[in-house]
């Protein structure tokens, strides 16, 4: 784990609990295509997990089936990226490999809100939720809001880009928004500058 316990503290014991069992499970037993990529891998998932939590968390409650739904997607979501750059597609692959991950792993139940915040989180978001429209047979609203929350956690982190890698205006859901300064922080406990 990348990111300081202090710094999970003051968050609500449900989010604190998921973030470490998943944020193990994510150094633990993952394989990343690219684990020496410095803005795509295991720190970079960290840091979604975290945002997605902390966002799920403001938006759903105690939502124990919400919020894991948000932590398995944020641990896959870039684990099959062949590059650094765009990379359109990196989120399919990523879906593929979470399920044949649960397929073989008796430990993890599979999703298919994750599956589908990741198949769809690479591309831009009207497709994105055609997609999720078309595919998705639950609770059409909350799944919505579960891929618009995934989304912006992913965005949250994209200070790692640059001062001028993250543009609020672009963050879909209240939470987030007021996130920016937060994200930032975490980001600069978790990398060396």
């Amino acid at each position: 784990m990348n990111i300081p316990k202090t710094e999970l503290d003051s968050l609500p014991a449900i989010v604190q609990n998921l973030f470490i069992k998943w944020s193990e499970f994510l150094y633990d037993r993952v394989v990343f295509n690219r684990p020496q990529s410095t803005i795509h891998a295991a720190p970079h998932c960290e840091r979604v997990l975290l945002f997605a939590l902390i966002t799920g968390h403001r938006v759903f409650g105690d939502d124990h089936t919400a919020l894991t739904a948000l932590a398995h997607a944020a641990v896959f979501h870039d684990t099959r990226r062949f590059d650094d750059n765009l990379d359109t597609g990196h989120g399919a692959r990523a879906s593929v490999y979470y399920r044949s991950f649960c397929d073989s792993e008796p430990d993890i139940d599979f999703m298919p809100e994750a599956a589908l915040m990741m198949k769809y989180h690479d591309i831009e978001d009207l497709r994105g939720k055609n997609g999720i429209k078309n595919e998705y047979h639950g609770s059409l609203p909350k799944m919505l809001k579960l891929y618009d929350i995934f989304k912006d956690a992913d965005a949250l982190d994209r200070w790692r880009l640059g001062p001028y890698g993250l543009n609020p205006r672009y963050l879909r859901t209240a939470p987030a928004q007021s996130m920016p300064q937060y994200s930032l922080h975490i980001l600069q406990k978790t990398l060396d500058y």
